[in-house]
């Protein structure tokens, strides 16, 4: 049984989602970047936006427990590599609350990649790439693999079916 929700994002939906990088992610960036919540709500309300007016374009989708609490979140767009025109869905965001147990948080990236997959699909996108940042990414990368992945480095690419 599952025990939580996916649905589209909304604008009251990205405090938590900003609060939930800044509780978890923050420290994979912050020798790198300077994180800046407000830019991250601010690009997060935009993609939330686009999603809604121009759902081929971007998908923001939040999984919620029955008692209403964030469990993950996930980000993707419509973008194209800069070797080809070919569009592909480019994800941004997959971020799982990481006081989840791990089997959940397992169960929660496998909901990202189909729905990911399904989206592109939807969006008549061929190709589906993910990618990470983070220092421990073996186990995030070996779920794109047993679904299907092209795992290169930290990239993961999918080539849907027609």
């Amino acid at each position: 049984m599952t025990k939580w929700t996916w649905t589209p994002a909304s604008g009251a939906d990205v405090t938590a989602m900003v609060t939930m990088a800044e509780d978890h992610f923050q420290q994979e960036i912050d020798t790198i970047f300077r994180p800046e919540p407000v830019a991250y709500a601010r690009n997060l309300t935009h993609a939330v936006v686009n999603a809604f007016y121009m759902p081929n374009t971007e998908l923001v989708l939040v999984a919620r427990d029955h008692n209403g609490r964030m469990l993950a979140y996930t980000w993707a767009r419509r973008e194209s590599a800069p070797w080809s025109d070919d569009p592909m869905a480019l994800v941004r965001m997959a971020h799982v609350d990481l006081s989840v147990p791990p089997r959940h948080r397992v169960r929660l990236v496998q909901d990202m990649l189909r729905a990911w997959e399904e989206w592109a699909q939807s969006a008549g996108l061929s190709i589906v790439c993910s990618t990470t940042m983070r220092r421990d990414q073996q186990a995030f990368l070996k779920i794109h693999e047993a679904a299907g992945y092209d795992v290169r480095g930290s990239y993961a690419y999918k080539k849907l079916s027609a």
